[in-house]
């Protein structure tokens, strides 16, 4: 996966948010002509054919349509893919919203997060995007459980309202500030409660949930907690089995994959980082490098492989999946102060 930041200005002040390193500081716009630099990188060599669209909040761009008709235009990209709050979606031109191309991924955020006019104006925006502009299909809402009493009621009369039966969901890992040593484990099992609750209500509502790169790992679910988990998951793939990818499963109701992988970020700048938790550790200019497919295995090299050696939790130290590879114990930013401190992981 690789997203292009073309902005570092938002419209919301979002407590969890990944990226504050960089969001509302000294905000910067990516030119088009950079943007074009990193559209042919991530392109380039037919590794990728999505492009993720991210910022701060991309629809707040100067030249969002321009870009975005850039990225639609070019017959290398599947998909281009905006992850927006979707409040200021009258931003984006009919032609673009349009366009078979085009997919949003929109931060659905409570009304206490964003404030009640602004959830409204969310709202009505992703109404009027599936019924004035064929929009049924080709977005989704994605919903971030940053604390273990996180309400998401907001979330059930709205999946009815625009007839989801997908929903993506992260669990958010505590600010790099606010980490102090914490325990990964401790931690997702302290959010385990309303991670089961949602998902549990999701299934109530015939919407199925689907992880974003944060999930619980699987030691922190009992043996009875796994196994009922596993027979809803069962249903649902005899009766959709053929209309969502393996991908898709594998990431369904319980996931099945518990390793982190890449997730590159390109930065206004041209810098890119190997997702947001990592920012201050893994920069790199892109400009030095033949591809994303170069890229990526740069990442793979002097992060992933070398943080196998390194644990998140005590609990960790002797789990035959972490020395596999196969499971990271959650999130690489629980463990990156060790993993860079040791020399493990180097530029």
């Amino acid at each position: 996966m690789a997203n292009i930041m073309v902005n570092e200005t938002c419209n919301l002040r979002c407590s969890y948010c990944f990226a504050s390193e960089f969001v509302n500081r000294n905000p910067k716009e990516m030119t088009l002509d950079d943007f074009k630099t990193a559209l042919d990188f991530v392109l380039g060599d037919h590794s990728e054919r999505q492009v993720g669209i991210i910022g701060g909040e991309p629809l707040l761009y100067p030249y969002i349509n321009e870009a975005l008709r850039i990225a639609i235009d070019d017959p290398r990209s599947e998909q281009v893919m905006v992850y927006t709050n979707a409040v200021s979606l009258e931003r984006i031109s009919p032609e673009n919203l349009e366009s078979s191309k085009f997919r949003m991924l929109v931060n659905c955020n409570s009304p206490e997060d964003m404030g009640g006019g602004g959830f409204e104006k969310m709202r009505q925006n992703l109404i009027r995007f599936k019924h004035d502009h064929f929009g049924d299909g080709r977005f989704r809402l994605s919903v971030n459980l940053y604390k273990p009493d996180f309400d998401y009621s907001y979330v059930i009369p709205l999946v009815g309202e625009l007839e989801f039966d997908i929903i993506r969901l992260s669990v958010s890992v505590p600010p790099k500030n606010a980490l102090d040593g914490a325990d990964a484990l401790d931690y997702f099992r302290s959010m385990k409660p309303v991670v089961l609750g949602f998902i549990g209500d999701m299934i109530r509502c015939g919407v199925l949930t689907g992880f974003d790169c944060n999930f619980l790992p699987g030691c922190v679910l009992t043996a009875e907690e796994r196994e009922g988990l596993t027979r809803v998951k069962d249903i649902f793939i005899s009766g959709l089995g053929e209309k969502y990818s393996r991908t898709f499963w594998q990431r369904a109701i319980l996931c099945e994959i518990h390793n982190c992988t890449p997730v590159i970020d390109i930065l206004p700048d041209l810098t890119a980082i190997r997702c947001f938790g990592l920012s201050e550790h893994t920069k790199q200019d892109i400009r030095d490098f033949r591809g994303i497919g170069a890229l990526r295995k740069r990442y793979n090299d002097v992060v992933d492989r070398p943080a196998c050696a390194v644990w998140a939790s005590p609990k960790c130290e002797k789990c035959y999946e972490r020395v596999c590879g196969e499971c990271s114990g959650g999130c690489h930013v629980f463990k990156a102060d060790k993993l860079f401190a040791t020399g493990a992981a180097r530029h």
